[in-house]
C-alpha cells in the first residue's frame, strides 16, 4: 500500500471519532508534512448528490466548538456538511496570515506552517468520503478567520470557493505597494489571481459598533493602525480600496458590502448575518 493510500486509510478510520455529542464529529487531518489539524464537522440528516460543504474558520480565540455550534440550529434542515478546522496556536501561531508572516509583518520561511492550500485538501477528504458531486464549497471567516479567508483567496491556488463571507477582520492585506502582510509589494499576485479574487461572490460584513481602538485582540502594529483606528474603519478602507482597484483596472467586482447597525465584535451575531447568504436555498428538495 503506497503512502497516499495509507494516509487516506488513517483519515477514514478517524472519521468514527465523536466529540461533544453524537452529532458533532472529529477527523484528524495528518496527510501532509505539517502539524495535524483537527476538523470538527456536523453532517446533515441525509447526504445526496446535492450536499454542499461549508468551512467555518475560527478567530483568535480558536474556540472552534463555539464557531461550529453557532451554525448548527440554522443548518438543521439544510443539505450541508459543516466543517470547522482547528488551527492550534502551538502549531499554527500565525494561521491568519496563512503562516507566511507574523502579525507585526516579519516574514516566515517554514513550509510546515504554510496553509495556502489547506482548505482544498480538507475539502478533498469530505468529497471523497461522502462521494459528493460538487466541486465547489462555501467558506465563512470572522475576525481572525476573516483574515485567513481573504488571504487564502489571494495566495492560495484553490479556485473552488463558490461563496464566502468575511466578517470584521482586525486588519487586511491590501492590493497596494505595502510589504506583505499589509500589502503585496514583496509577494505580488498575478492578474489572473486578482481577477479571480475580486470576481468571487463575497459578502463583506462590518459591525458599526465594532469601533473600539483598544480592543485586546486588535492589531496595534503601526502598519495596521495606518489602515484605520478600529475594525470598522479598517474594513471600510479595505472595501473602498478594492472598489477603487477594480474601477481603475476595469476588473469585475462581485463583492457585496453590508454595514450592520449595533453590531459589535460578536461571533454569534456575525454568524446570523451570514446565514441567509451562505445556506438559504439549501433545503432538501422533495
Amino acid at each position: 500500500m503506497n503512502l497516499i493510500k495509507t494516509h487516506f486509510l488513517i483519515i477514514s478510520l478517524l472519521f468514527s471519532l465523536n466529540i461533544l455529542s453524537t452529532d458533532i464529529k472529529k477527523v484528524i487531518y495528518a496527510a501532509w508534512n505539517k502539524p495535524d489539524v483537527e476538523l470538527l464537522y456536523k453532517l446533515p440528516k441525509e447526504i445526496n448528490k446535492d450536499t454542499k460543504v461549508l468551512f467555518i474558520i475560527h478567530g483568535a480565540s480558536r474556540d472552534v466548538n463555539k464557531y461550529l455550534e453557532a451554525w448548527i440550529d440554522d443548518a438543521e434542515n439544510k443539505n450541508i456538511i459543516l466543517v470547522a478546522p482547528h488551527f492550534k496556536k502551538d502549531s499554527f501561531k500565525y494561521y491568519s496570515t496563512l503562516g507566511l508572516a507574523s502579525s507585526s509583518g516579519k516574514m516566515t520561511d517554514d513550509s510546515k506552517t504554510n496553509l495556502s492550500n489547506s482548505i482544498a485538501l480538507f475539502f478533498n477528504i469530505f468529497k471523497s468520503k461522502y462521494s459528493l458531486s460538487t466541486d465547489k464549497y462555501l467558506i465563512f471567516g470572522f475576525s481572525g478567520g476573516s483574515q485567513f479567508v481573504h488571504r487564502y483567496m489571494m495566495y492560495g491556488k484553490d479556485t473552488r470557493i463558490e461563496k464566502a463571507v468575511l466578517g470584521s477582520a482586525g486588519w487586511y492585506t491590501f492590493l497596494n505597494n505595502e510589504p506583505f502582510p499589509f500589502g503585496i509589494k514583496n509577494m505580488p499576485l498575478d492578474k489572473k489571481r486578482i481577477d479571480w479574487f475580486l470576481s468571487r461572490e463575497v459578502l463583506f460584513i462590518l459591525g458599526k459598533s465594532d469601533n473600539d481602538p483598544n480592543h485586546p485582540t486588535l492589531n496595534s502594529n503601526k502598519k495596521a493602525i495606518e489602515q484605520g483606528e478600529h475594525r470598522y474603519e479598517r474594513g471600510q478602507n479595505y472595501f473602498n480600496s478594492l472598489t477603487h482597484y477594480a474601477e481603475q483596472s476595469k476588473t469585475p467586482f462581485r463583492w457585496r458590502y453590508k454595514s450592520v447597525e449595533g453590531l459589535d465584535h460578536s461571533t454569534e451575531e456575525m454568524t446570523d448575518k451570514a446565514i441567509s447568504f451562505l445556506i438559504d436555498g439549501l433545503d432538501y428538495k422533495d
